[in-house]
């Protein structure tokens, strides 16, 4: 059997320290491309029922509600300006549908009195299982009733 040399051994040290080095950075990238395709996927919906669990049955601010789907929005609100009044929307498609159909999507039905009540006057709330879509209400007293 022959005995290696000093440079041989230099040599097999450093193939070992490269081989650990990209196996680790493997491991890293690979965990890396996981977590953002877990995240990509699945963190819309974490972060939607959190925001749902949040909400349940209590006030919602205006600014957190799409006012042309009538949704509660996971993501940031837009603010759209419409004869003096703000109107939030979760997209600028939303938003250009609210405009074109301002005459009906400026009104909410009120749950409990059923009267029609503009969305920027309205006490809103995520009622027990409406899988994130609000509801309009004339006051607070009218939605304690609801409940």
């Amino acid at each position: 059997m022959k005995k290696l040399t000093e440079a041989q051994k230099r040599k097999i040290k450093t193939d070992r320290i490269i081989d650990r080095i990209c196996l680790f950075s493997g491991i890293l990238f690979f965990g890396f491309v996981s977590w953002v395709a877990f995240n990509n996927y699945y963190g819309y919906d974490i972060r939607k029922n959190l925001l749902l669990a949040k909400f349940d049955n209590k006030e919602v601010k205006g600014e957190q509600v799409c006012m042309y789907r009538n949704k509660l929005n996971v993501g940031p609100s837009i603010p759209v300006v419409i004869d003096g009044e703000t109107y939030y929307v979760c997209c600028l498609g939303c938003g250009d549908k609210l405009k074109q159909n301002y005459q009906d999507s400026q009104y909410g039905e009120d749950k409990f009195s059923h009267h029609r009540i503009k969305k920027t006057k309205a006490f809103i709330a995520l009622t027990k299982k409406s899988n994130g879509k609000v509801s309009y209400f004339e006051s607070e007293e009218n939605f304690n009733h609801f409940k």
